[in-house]
């Protein structure tokens, strides 16, 4: 009996599983705000958790995050959110700086959190020790993602956004949360995907690139213009 019931979870998360790469590999179609697209069926303002990485990781995510709140076009409204969740590195004390100095100059009444975890992978670490590093922050941002139940998860680069993907993704999977993730490949990224690029064309709902022949040469990614400078 214990294991017929086994079989059918099985099935029924498995079936999930593909419905859920279904979405992501074939209804990605990007609105006119095209790097934080909020589905129609979201409720408004949304819960953004965004990754910071150091040093230029930090400085890009908090442009794109300013291009997108801002004042709206004749084609396209702005993002509001309810929420801005921002996980750093434990390691990473400028990167909270300057997302306080970000948050502080904006004067919102929006709700922001900055928490802590683990690198995923340090610069230069071998691959095969950040595994052991990856599976060590991956418990660690559990509760904050739990914490911030996103709406959109927003990435640009960091290793220590993988743990953060993954768990976003499975919740996702298993009906916990609706997050849709995007991730903005680094402007420095011309001709080739970073690490993390690589990992996430497979299950990221949207990965952009901001240089032509980088999006020509690499598998799902779109480019759709300069996002910072």
């Amino acid at each position: 009996m214990i294991c017929v019931v086994c079989a059918i979870l099985f099935l029924v998360l498995f079936t999930r599983l593909l419905y859920v790469l279904f979405q992501v590999h074939y209804n990605d179609t990007i609105s006119s705000t095209p790097f934080l697209h909020v589905p129609p069926t979201f409720s408004k303002p949304v819960r953004l958790l965004a990754v910071a990485g150091s040093g230029g990781h930090t400085a890009e995510l908090l442009q794109l995050l300013t291009a997108a709140t801002a004042a709206p076009s004749s084609k396209s409204s702005c993002v509001s959110f309810s929420t801005r969740h921002y996980i750093v590195a434990n390691t990473d004390s400028m990167s909270q700086d300057k997302i306080e100095l970000f948050e502080t100059t904006r004067k919102t009444e929006t709700n922001v959190v900055i928490s802590k975890i683990p690198r995923a992978r340090e610069v230069g670490q071998s691959y095969l020790t950040s595994i052991l590093t990856t599976v060590y922050s991956q418990l660690f941002c559990i509760p904050h993602v739990l914490r911030a139940h996103p709406d959109i998860l927003l990435v640009n680069g960091p290793g220590t956004c993988i743990p953060v993907c993954v768990f976003v993704f499975l919740l996702r999977v298993i009906g916990m949360c609706r997050g849709r993730i995007v991730y903005v490949e680094s402007i420095c990224r011309v001709n080739t995907l970073s690490l993390s690029a690589k990992i996430l064309v497979f299950f990221a709902d949207h990965v952009l690139v901001q240089w032509p022949q980088l999006a020509a040469s690499s598998y799902r990614c779109k480019y759709i213009g300069r996002l910072v400078s």
